[in-house]
């Protein structure tokens, strides 16, 4: 199994927050940098893969916007059987929709 750690503490924007999981999770050139597009790289996943995210930031702006990335990751792990995510936040690992 793959696993990948991600600090979410490491990007500051969104843009940044993009460019870091791009290199964090080895995605293609052609990859997006927005959000379906990261569905649509984590769907495709066919490498059992669990990934974890950690260290949940408190600035607004940026916890709004990783609030947005962990629905994505959490709708990907729904749709791909391959795709594990664990987060920090030991309530988000099990909300059916808390996120």
């Amino acid at each position: 199994m793959k696993k990948i750690v991600l600090d979410s503490q490491v990007p500051k924007t969104p843009e940044q927050a993009q460019r870091y999981l791009a290199l964090e999770l080895d995605l293609p050139d052609y990859y997006g940098e927005n959000l379906d597009a990261l569905y649509d790289m984590l769907t495709e996943i066919t490498e059992d893969t669990c990934i974890g995210i950690f260290r949940t930031r408190t600035d607004p702006v940026m916890a709004r916007y990783l609030h947005k990335v962990k629905r994505v990751f959490r709708d990907a792990e729904s749709a791909n059987p391959h795709l594990g995510v664990l987060f920090d936040v030991l309530e988000e690992n099990y909300a059916k929709d808390g996120l």
